[in-house]
């Protein structure tokens, strides 16, 4: 888990409403058995999180974490969200957030899911409150160790065939003094598997047509919870063909060109580099 920028000082409620609305209605936008996919990827890693508790931190009452679940499937949207800074309120770290309450809500979650004590759009819901809760404390983390040269990830989304671009990217950004990471061809948990080893706060990701909305999507939430305080940005034909999806996926930019991918990495670097300064 990464270390922390500063102690947990409250939510960004911007952040959660925003991530909420649009993880909702990209959810809408989605066949029923890619949305099931990224709950499990939600929950599952969440879940994750909790079990390499390297804090010591005590396991939260159940009947704490059950009303926790019913507050992030509530009709109410910021219900969970206030369950959440209520604990802040009354003490809780940002540690205990992470690696208790919601890894035991993501459990407790899935149990009722397979146990058919919660719906599909429940569950549902309630998987986007997590991520959303999530990522409005994004903003808390920094990298583990001081970042001492420009590193990036490049990625294809899993299936991708289009790979010429993402590899001209990388050799042409690699003469421009960037260490650039490629991973192409590997599926998806080998590719979240390595960009989370990885460690880099830069992340470009390249996507083909409407095609690889499903992929671009799920690997998009999957890295936003392994790797909280990276920054993503995204290329390739689908930010043409699928903009209105694009525009949900919450990425951090978009580029169409080599230009405009080194302004925006050097921007990021220079972000990252006040933070470790």
């Amino acid at each position: 888990m990464p270390s922390l920028k500063r102690d947990f000082e409250q939510f960004s409620p911007e952040i959660y409403l925003k991530t909420q609305t649009n993880v909702l209605e990209l959810k809408s936008k989605l066949p029923e058995d890619v949305v099931g996919a990224i709950i499990d990827e939600v929950l599952n890693r969440v879940k994750v999180i909790g079990s390499t508790n390297s804090y010591n931190l005590d396991h939260p009452p159940q009947r704490v974490v059950d009303t926790l679940c019913y507050a992030l499937i509530s009709p109410e949207p910021g219900e969970g969200a206030a369950f959440i800074d209520g604990l802040r309120e009354d003490g809780a770290s940002l540690d205990a957030i992470y690696l208790a309450y919601l890894a035991e809500a993501a459990r407790t979650l899935g149990d009722w899911w397979d146990e058919d004590h919660v719906s599909f759009v429940e569950v549902s819901i309630g998987s986007s409150r997590i991520y959303s809760i999530m990522r409005s404390l994004s903003y808390l983390f920094v990298p583990n160790k001081p970042v001492l040269k420009k590193s990036a990830v490049f990625a294809c989304v899993p299936d991708e065939t289009h790979i010429v671009g993402v590899r001209m990217a990388a050799d042409l950004l690699g003469k421009e003094g960037w260490d650039i990471d490629l991973h192409v061809g590997l599926s998806h948990h080998d590719l979240v598997r390595e960009i989370s080893a990885s460690g880099c706060r830069v992340i470009g990701l390249s996507a083909g047509g409407s095609h690889s909305a499903a992929g671009l999507a799920r690997l998009i939430i999957a890295l936003r919870v392994s790797n909280p305080g990276a920054r993503i940005f995204l290329s390739g034909q689908i930010i043409r063909d699928a903009p209105e999806l694009v525009a949900l996926m919450d990425v951090d930019g978009v580029v169409e060109d080599i230009d405009a991918a080194l302004h925006l990495m050097n921007r990021y670097w220079a972000e990252t580099s006040e933070v470790n300064a």
